[in-house]
Order: C-alpha cells, then structure tokens, then sequence
C-alpha cells in the first residue's frame, strides 16, 4: 500500500509540523519540585509498597526478638514528702532553706537524690559491687553484646582501646554508683511537695531494698545538713556575741571617761524612770531657778515703782485727798485725813457764824493747819518707803541679772559638750541592743527543740513489686512499628529520588525538550511470533497506534525514512523497530524494515527468520543484481532486510553512496522505511546514517538508561544534523505504570474498550 491509498484528513505545512513538536516538547511541563515531588506520594508509597512492607517486617520482627531476650524489669516507688520546718528565731532563712517557691523546691531536692555522692552511699550500705547487675559487661544480653562488638572491633582496629577497667574497690564502688544512677528515676506533680523515687532492677526485692535505702539516705543527708547550718549558726551567733559584748564595755567606758573630762556627772538622780540622758544639771537647775526670781523681782519693781510714781504725784498736789492712790491711804493718814475733814467741817461753821476774828475760829484754822501737815509728813514718809523698796528691787533685780548671765555661760559649755556624750550614748546604745539581741538569738538556736528535725519525711516506704514494669511490650512494638513504617517511607522516598533513569513524561519532556511519543510496555520474548492478546499486548497496541495516528497528522509532511537509535545497547530499540513495523504493516502501510546494526543484529531471532545475505551484502557489491532474495516478508505488507555478515567497516558501509541509492531506492517503493541502528554513544553509525533520515526515533528505556547519557545521545544526534522527532520509552512495567499517577496511568489506564479489532 503507498501514500495514495493512505486516506488523509487534512495536510500539515513544515511550520504547522515543527509547531506541533513544540506544543508536545514544552520542557516546563511536569517540571518536578528538587526534593520528591509530593504530588505523586501515594504513588510512589505503592510502587515501592514491597520496600515499606519489608522494612515493616524487618523492624517489627527484630524488634519482637530484642523484647523476647530483654530481662524482665520491676520497679518499686517509694514517697517523700518535703516539709520544710517552720522555726520562731527571726533572719533563720539565710541559714536553713525555707524557700516557697516549690518548683524550685523540688528541684533542688531532686538534684540531691541524684547526686554521686547519695548513690556512692547506697551501693556502700547495700554492697551492690558484688551484684552481677551492677557490675560493667555482666549486666543483660545488651551489655554482652555491646561487650562482643568492642571485642571484635578492638581487635581489628576498628575502634579505640577500652577505657581502664575498675580494678581497686573505689572505682568499682564509683562505677556501680553511676549505674546505679541510670536505673532512679523521680516523679513530682505540680504544685505538690511529695516526691515519688522509683527504682527499677531485674530483682523486685532489690528494687525495694534500693529506693527506701536511696529515702534514708536522703532522710540522713537533711538532719546532717540542718545540723550542721544549726552548727555554724551557733558558732558564728556565739563569735558575734562575744565581739560585742567586747564593743558594749568598750562603749560604756568611754562614755564614763568623756563625762568626767567635761564635768558631766553632777547630775540628779532621774525619780520618773526616765534616761539619765534627759536629767537636768546643777547649773541648768540653778539657772532655771534665777530665772523664775528674776521674774517675780522684776514683777514687784514695776509694782513698787507705780506705787511710787502715783504717790509722788499726790504729794505734789496733783490729785485731790479724796483721790489718793491706795499706797497712800494707809491707817494713820486715813485718821488723819478724817480728822482733817471734820476740822475743815468746824471751821467752815465758826467763820459762818463768828466771824474772822473769832478765836475759837482762829484755833480751829491752827487745828485744822497742824493736821494738814501731819497728813504731809505721814505720806512723804510713806513715799520716802516706797522709794527705798524701789531701790531694793533694782538692785535685787541686777545681782539675778549678773548671776543668770554667768550660769547660762556654764550651761553653754555644758550642752557642747553633751552633743559629743549624746553621740557616744547612742553608739552605745545601739551596739548594746545588737548585743542583746544576738545573746536572745544564740539562746532561742540553742533552745529550739526541733530545728534540727528533718525538712522532708517518708510517707510510704516501697514494697517489692508484684509484678514487672518492664520492658514495655506494647509500647515498644508500636514505637517500632511508627519507626519500621516512617524508615520504609524514607527509603522508597529516597529510591525513588535515587532514581538515575526517567520515570514519567514530564520527566523526559523537561530534560531533553523532545515530546514522548510512545510508551511500549515490558512483555516477554517468546510472544514475538505468536498473536498476543494480554494486556501487555493490548497496551503496546494502542501506544503504537497513537504513534502512527501522530505520523498520520503530518499529512504530506510525513516522515517516510524513520531511524530507530538508543543511547546505549539493550534499550529494546530492535523490539520496537520491529512492532512499529508490524504496527504499520497491519493497517495497510507497505512497510519496509531494514537493520543497520551490524554489529549485534537481532531482528531474525526476533520474526523467526533463518540468517542468511543482508545489507552488508548489498552494501559491500557481494550481491548485486537482484536483490529479491535478500528482501524477506515475515508478514503481509511487511518486507525485513537483515544486517548480513559484516566484514567491512560499518561505518563507511553506511555512509556509501550505495547506501544512499538504496535509501532512494526503498523510498520509492515502501510507504514507511523503519531503519533499526546502533546505539548513539558506543559507535557512530547512527550519527551517520540520521543524517540521510527523515526523522529520528530516540529509544530510552524506563528507569535505567541515565538522564545524562540520554541527553547526551541527543546532544549528538541534533549536532549531526538528524531531526529527532521525539523519545519512545521501552520496556514499561505495567503496574508500576498504573499505580505512577499522571500520564503513565492515563496510558495504559483508560484504552480499555477502544482496541480496534484487526483481522
């Protein structure tokens, strides 16, 4: 059949042609991520499915065996409650702990049950160096093995020399007590002051044995340690009790001295309890007493005086005798003052009545004369006193005035110099009460009955266990179990990333910005010769269908000598070189298959064909002539040119000009000429040969021909001139295909119903 019975569509142009290689080459489509592209995860956990189970299996199983050789484990508790003890002797806090805060309390308490030193204590009083569990190397089949490994290594080189073994009874002690360190453990809720020590050892009663010793010895450890703060405290209240008591003498005699450099001990016994500071002196006494004279002195001079002033102006007639002051109108001149009136009254009768001259008159006016100045003479005398009393105070007034000045002077001194005895009163005051309450604190430390009781205390001691804690069956199988399944997924992961062939379309498309034409699937040898109706088959069917429905849609432009190459050998090029053939010849295409491998031809075991003259022999002039008996037709439509004996050189053979008449030639003739070539990378015939070609197949095989050596296959075959149409990927493995999601599924997923029934 030739390309006028090939019944086309539509036909391409060149440019329409080189569009559509584009539009099928994009290299940004299914671009993968740099890690393991998680959009195919599930795929890749079922292609890989066999590695998890595996894996699963592996870790499960070993797992199950290291549980069943462990020793059984018990593990006794025993609680402790921590109590710190409330004391009345005041600032105790920077002596004993007494802290409130119990998180931090706890802690503290637990880092003391862990200490070396504690569990030194415990192996000693338990003598667990002769215990086998608590001896280096004899503890359980794990240790045996370690012991083993180190045996070997050692003796390899493979790993450094031991550490020096215990040999004195001090490093076995210390070695017991750092294994012994590694099997206590310590509980404690929040908030909560009660502590849970835990011991596990292969022995029940041992565990017990172990945690109330590890209580006791805690126990121990706070009465020694509260008896020993108790201690110090004692000691240094006793040194600061004697250092100021020292101080306080020190203190007292200083203040004795100073009072009697400066003449401060005249002091009057204090009656109202009060300091002896605060007494008045002699002086100030004396001044105080002055004082109030001065004061009333002063008050009766100015009394004194106005008595004298108001009888001075009533003898000088400045008042009427009715109007005497009081200092005046003493007895003796109030008498005569009133006889005086009476008189005064006789006289003024007689000169009424006698006239002037009258005698009795007369002697009345000397009467009444010699009264008046009696009356004169009694009030000088009385003012005369009062001057002298005025006198009097003035001078009394004047002697206080120069005593009080010279006693304030005297108390001048003396209150300078009570400033300096205040100041030394005061320190001594104060050293004296620093005194006094350390005595009163060294007497309530030593007075206290139970400071020197325990900050913690034994609720429960431990019982030995009924049954064991340990090993964890369950949890450890299912901890193996999520382990043995996240390592199976990191390793199928990882396989798959170490993948060094490609997988999928995208992959090709995006490396080699070729368009993958076909996908043949893996079937088996002998199904060559024979009508295949598998799935296999089915699916090979169909992809080489859709290669030729591609072909088809160039129209005119439809390449007519086709080269079939790989990058390196067993790709399955001559399997596809020979069903591409098939393929065409069964739907009506004169097909013509000429193998140009002369170096491992395979076509005739391939179509059951006997060996006999080929191409080398056209070639190399052996057979000229007619050519008939070279041309073979294992099939209708199909003619199969075998490679023949090679005894020349392949590549000049290829690259003859009989070579390129006879490419003429077959073109003519044959609808479609299918050339079967070498690999690209082992010889250079392909090379030769694609450049009188019309296209070029690239045959890669699925997940083991190397992304470089494919790129590099087509790096020379673009430099030599040859038009590669596109990558056919071989030897596809069926269920791995249809579990890789994306366009390997969709191949070989969804053609059922759709396979044309061929005669």
């Amino acid at each position: 059949m030739h390309d006028a019975k090939i019944e086309r569509p539509y036909a391409l142009t060149q440019s329409r042609a080189h569009d559509l290689q584009v539009e099928l080459a994009d290299p940004s489509a299914g671009l993968e991520p740099v890690a393991v592209p998680f959009g195919r995860v599930a795929s890749i956990l079922r292609r890989h499915l066999w590695i998890i189970i595996l894996t699963f299996v592996i870790g499960v199983g070993g797992t199950v065996m290291i549980v069943k050789g462990m020793a059984k484990q018990y593990t006794a508790d025993a609680s402790i409650i921590i109590e710190p003890q409330r004391t009345q002797v005041s600032d105790l806090q920077a002596i004993s702990s007494d802290s409130e805060e119990v998180a931090s309390l706890m802690r503290t308490q637990i880092g003391i049950l862990s200490s070396p030193a504690l569990a030194l204590g415990v192996v000693k009083s338990l003598n667990l160096v002769n215990d086998p569990e608590f001896m280096p190397g004899k503890g359980g089949p794990v240790s045996q093995l370690k012991g083993l490994i180190q045996t070997y290594g050692q003796k390899f080189g493979l790993m450094p020399a031991p550490l020096v073994t215990a040999s004195t009874a001090e490093q076995k002690q210390n070695m017991a007590a750092d294994m012994l360190g590694g099997k206590i453990s310590f509980a404690n809720d929040a908030q909560s002051r009660l502590l849970t020590v835990s011991v596990t050892t292969h022995d029940p009663v041992l565990s017990a044995q172990i945690a109330n010793e590890v209580a006791k010895q805690f126990l121990d450890f706070k009465v020694e340690e509260k008896f020993s703060a108790m201690q110090r405290a004692h000691d240094w209240l006793q040194g600061q009790v004697t250092s100021l008591a020292s101080e306080v003498r020190a203190d007292d005699q200083a203040v004795e001295q100073y009072r009697l450099t400066h003449g401060l001990g005249e002091q009057i016994a204090d009656t109202t309890g009060d300091n002896a500071a605060g007494t008045p002196t002699v002086n100030r006494q004396q001044l105080d007493a002055i004082s109030q004279q001065l004061v009333a002195v002063s008050r009766d001079l100015t009394e004194k005086q106005g008595e004298l002033t108001q009888a001075q102006a009533a003898l000088s007639g400045g008042t009427s005798t009715s109007n005497l002051p009081s200092v005046l109108a003493s007895p003796l001149v109030a008498q005569l003052l009133s006889e005086q009136s009476a008189v005064a009254g006789r006289e003024a009768q007689l000169a009424a009545s006698e006239g002037a001259n009258n005698p009795e008159l007369l002697a009345v006016q000397a009467q009444l004369a010699r009264l008046q100045t009696r009356t004169q003479q009694q009030m000088a005398h009385v003012a005369g006193s009062l001057a002298v009393q005025v006198a009097a105070g003035e001078a009394q007034q004047r002697a206080l005035q120069q005593q009080m000045e010279t006693l304030r002077g005297s108390v001048s001194g003396e209150n300078s110099a009570e400033v300096g005895l205040n100041t030394l009163e005061t320190q001594a005051s104060a050293t004296r009460k620093i005194y006094e309450s350390f005595l009163t604190r060294a007497a309530q430390l030593a007075n206290v009955a139970g400071i020197q009781e325990p900050d913690a205390s034994l609720v429960s001691s431990a019982q030995p266990p009924i049954g064991p804690s340990g090993p964890q069956s369950t949890r450890l199988m299912a901890i193996a179990a999520m382990l043995s399944l996240a390592l199976g997924v990191g390793v199928a992961c990882l396989m798959e990333r170490m993948r060094s062939g490609f997988s999928l379309p995208e992959q090709v498309e995006s490396t080699l910005g070729l368009p993958l034409l076909a996908m043949i699937p893996k079937i088996r040898h002998g199904k060559f010769l024979r009508h295949r109706k598998g799935k296999g088959d089915v699916a090979m069917a169909a992809s080489l269908d859709r290669l030729r429905g591609q072909m088809r849609l160039l129209g005119g432009d439809r390449p007519r000598l086709v080269m079939v190459t790989s990058a390196l050998p067993q790709e399955g090029k001559s399997v596809f070189a020979v069903e591409l053939a098939r393929n065409m010849a069964a739907v009506g295409w004169r097909v013509l298959l000429l193998e140009c491998d002369f170096c491992r031809p395979s076509l005739g075991s391939y179509l059951g064909l006997p060996a006999g003259p080929g191409l080398c022999e056209i070639l190399s002039g052996k057979s000229l002539g007619d050519t008939k008996n070279l041309v073979r037709n294992p099939g209708r439509n199909l003619d199969v040119i075998l490679a023949g004996r090679n005894e020349s050189d392949s590549q000049e053979m290829l690259a003859s000009q009989r070579m390129q008449a006879l490419l003429k030639d077959v073109r003519a003739q044959y609808d479609l000429v299918i050339m079967d070539t070498p690999p690209v990378l082992p010889v250079a015939d392909a090379l030769v040969l694609g450049q009188q070609a019309d296209t070029t197949l690239l045959v890669v095989r699925w997940e083991k021909t190397a992304r470089a050596a494919v790129s590099d296959a087509a790096r020379l075959l673009r430099g030599s001139g040859s038009s590669v149409m596109g990558v056919v990927m071989t030897r596809v493995d069926l269920g791995t295909a249809a579990i890789s999601g994306g366009r390997m599924s969709y191949a070989f997923s969804h053609y059922d119903g759709y396979r044309p029934n061929r005669a």
